[in-house]
């Protein structure tokens, strides 16, 4: 399957997760799907794209390590599908789609931190939003390459032109106290941050033990 229709199923799959489980299992998928991405760039014949797909892989496995703990004991997620990866497509667009989907990610795990109650589900989200970062960086670097590289990258992997795009925006990382060390204040918590579709505090529910 191609990459942005993936992307575009994971996208809609986290929008619709509302339970913590679910969002996390979700999360992992996202990186996951990620690690997929990069080594599929590793492969390329471009000397510069090699090197960065390979760093993409390495910090979307990362990312799927920071957050396998605490999917072992949740709902299973439907799927695996990085492994149904299989083509890239047009790579700007697909690395456009991928930066959103990342951001999206690093957004909810946000949400989930700032209503966590236990030391442990704010912990891994705080690595998840860390790990999640790293990814859209290397991200942000292969747009910046294969938008200076044009027409190379294009014909090597078999997409069409593709339009200049700037880099990925950073990811903001709000920093939280744990539960039990006085929270934070209203301005730390960031109460705009949210945007359309990402999971609130109030839609998910921690599993009781």
């Amino acid at each position: 399957m191609e990459a942005l229709r993936l992307i575009k199923t994971a996208r809609h799959a986290l929008a619709e997760a509302r339970q913590v489980p679910d969002v996390l299992g979700e999360a992992r998928q996202v990186a996951l799907l990620t690690e997929e991405v990069g080594a599929r760039l590793a492969e390329s014949e471009d000397e510069e794209l090699t090197g960065l797909g390979q760093q993409l892989s390495e910090a979307g496995a990362h990312a799927a390590v920071c957050l396998d703990r605490s999917v072992a004991g949740g709902t299973p997620v439907s799927g695996g599908r990085a492994g149904r990866l299989t083509e890239l497509g047009e790579l700007q667009l697909t690395l456009e789609a991928l930066d959103g989907l990342l951001r999206d990610v690093g957004e909810t795990l946000v949400v989930l931190a700032c209503g966590a109650d236990t030391e442990s589900l704010y912990w891994t989200c705080i690595d998840g939003v860390d790990a999640m970062s790293e990814c859209k960086d290397a991200t942000a670097r292969l747009r910046e390459a294969v938008d200076r590289g044009g027409g190379v990258e294009r014909t090597a992997l078999g997409g069409a032109e593709p339009e200049r795009a700037g880099g990925g925006s950073p990811l903001l990382v709000v920093r939280l106290g744990p539960p039990g060390e006085g929270g934070s204040t209203e301005e730390e918590r960031a109460p705009d941050y949210r945007v359309p579709g990402a999971v609130g505090a109030s839609e998910v529910s921690v599993p009781a033990g």
